[in-house]
């Protein structure tokens, strides 16, 4: 058995010998080969890498800044790292010593897709939520292109998901992980696992997260976002998706045909975005997007 971890890593020096000691604690350490990208750090992000190459199988790519998602991406579409299962990895996380093995053993017939709860711990390490999720979230296409369902960092794939997506005509990506997931659910069954295996940091320099920003931040990490998806937009994900799926459910193909013309039926997806009082604010995000003309 192989398993490919994979990270993209950009200034990491306060967080990253964290990580990498729990990986390195990894029941099924002797199987696993960490595969990095460095995204154009300037700290000491190298230095800690190098001095982890005693304890981990560690393959380290170089390579310009080009932002999280394509970071990711680049990893994933590289045939030079081949693995029965996959792992996206976030620098900043403590991951806990099981997280990969109770992954890898659901991954079997056809499912090809986990993923998991985890616990939100602060800059300190301190669990401030033991869960980041209550009840078990809603997979399906609507709600991950309105609000969303979990983060990169909880998801463990197959190979043949993997390959899966090789083959397909992807050239928009808002989000490795999104667009991973978006494709997944049509290929083969997803295993949500409600209890957490993993630490999920939150700090000021999260690209994504805002709840622990200030008001600044969070308008400045908005912006951030919103202004990167008019590069990488979710209606042409949408429309991508039409093109490289066959045998759409009738209501999905509507969806995503409604998506990738959003311009033309803003009252009917503002209508029929999935409500949800624990997404409210994503899906207040969503709306504003579409009215926008930012998605």
């Amino acid at each position: 058995m192989k398993i490919a971890v994979l990270m993209s890593t950009y200034n990491g020096y306060h967080y990253l010998n964290q990580q990498l000691e729990s990986l390195a604690n990894q029941t099924v350490a002797e199987s696993m080969t960490v595969y990095i990208r460095d995204d154009g750090s300037t700290d000491d992000t190298f230095d800690i890498i190098e001095k982890w190459k005693s304890r981990l199988s560690l393959i380290l790519y170089k390579g310009k800044n080009a932002g999280p998602a394509m970071s990711f991406w680049w990893l994933l579409m590289n045939p030079e790292i081949q693995a029965d299962y996959y792992a996206f990895c976030d620098q900043d996380d403590v991951w806990d010593s099981d997280k990969l093995e109770v992954a890898v053993n659901q991954l079997n017939g056809d499912t090809h897709f986990y993923a998991c709860n985890c616990r939100i711990i602060d800059e300190k390490g301190q669990t401030i939520k033991t869960e980041r999720m209550s009840q078990k979230p809603e997979i399906d296409l609507a709600k991950l292109y309105v609000t969303g369902c979990t983060q990169g960092c909880s998801m463990v794939f197959s190979d043949a998901l993997r390959k899966y997506m090789e083959k397909l005509d992807i050239r928009c990506v808002p989000m490795h992980d999104v667009v991973l997931m978006l494709y997944a659910i049509y290929f083969g069954k997803i295993y949500w696992d409600e209890l957490p295996h993993f630490g999920y940091r939150v700090h000021s320099n999260n690209v994504v997260v805002k709840s622990n920003k200030s008001a600044f931040k969070r308008i400045k990490t908005t912006y951030w976002n919103w202004k990167n998806s008019k590069k990488n937009s979710m209606s042409e994900v949408a429309a991508e998706m039409l093109k490289n799926i066959s045998n759409l459910p009738s209501e999905d193909q509507r969806f995503l045909k409604y998506v990738s013309e959003y311009k033309k039926h803003r009252i009917w997806l503002i209508r029929n975005a999935k409500k949800s009082k624990v997404d409210s604010a994503a899906v207040r995000s969503f709306k504003i997007r579409i009215l926008m003309g930012m998605y």
